[in-house]
């Protein structure tokens, strides 16, 4: 079934989120995903991770679909697109180098996130990547925005991304500070326990949120 244009979205109440300063939180999520470029944000919002791309002369175009975002990020000489995320994107096959989608699937109905997802697997280069992170529904405060109405747990946003076509999913992003690594500082070999345990339990609980990234 074709998702619906998405309505609700047009407009949007940024401005709750005045006078914070989002600088060093975008640059750890920037060094997480290690973007290849040019880089496609999904739901740019105000323009702080196409910010920090441009702080890194890494080529980034934004696709956001209120008028409040795109209005305040070409302000700052950002580039954006007004369309929804949620229907066919205005842009050719295998344009971009990777994609990212930060707390955007879960504001879209299912149909919504999944003709994102098969979108932007259609416009990532061949090897191309998408680094998305939406919230956990294990987490209370993750139900407390009523425009949360499409939540999952990182096991079944991986199975979200295998059913849109890529060919290779990692939830590592879930587990790269395990809990005892301050302590016993094991390094890589923490990481591969940590790997180990999410694919052998169902530990989607301890995460914080659900994120993943997927290759083309």
């Amino acid at each position: 079934m074709a998702a619906s244009p998405d309505r609700t979205h047009l407009t949007y109440d940024y401005w709750r989120y005045a006078g914070r300063d989002f600088t060093e939180f975008y640059e750890v999520l920037f060094d997480r995903m290690r973007p290849a470029p040019p880089v496609l944000e999904l739901g740019s919002g105000l323009g702080y991770f196409l910010d920090c791309c441009r702080r890194h002369a890494v080529p980034a175009l934004g696709i956001e679909s209120s008028e409040e975002g795109t209005r305040e990020a070409a302000k700052r000489g950002l580039s954006v697109v007004r369309a929804d995320v949620t229907v066919p994107f205005p842009f050719r096959d295998e344009t971009f180098g990777s994609a990212f989608a930060h707390h955007v699937l879960e504001h879209v109905p299912l149909e919504g996130e999944r003709s994102l997802l098969r979108e932007v697997r259609r416009v990532l280069k061949a090897g191309g990547f998408l680094f998305v992170v939406s919230p956990n529904p294990y987490v209370r405060e993750a139900h407390v925005d009523p425009d949360h109405v499409n939540l999952f747990t990182a096991h079944q946003l991986a199975g979200e991304l295998r059913a849109a076509g890529f060919r290779k999913v990692s939830l590592g992003t879930n587990y790269w500070r395990p809990f005892w690594d301050p302590g016993l500082r094991l390094g890589r070999l923490s990481r591969l326990m940590a790997g180990a345990l999410w694919k052998i339990a169902p530990i989607d609980g301890l995460a914080g949120t659900a994120s993943a990234i997927a290759w083309r």
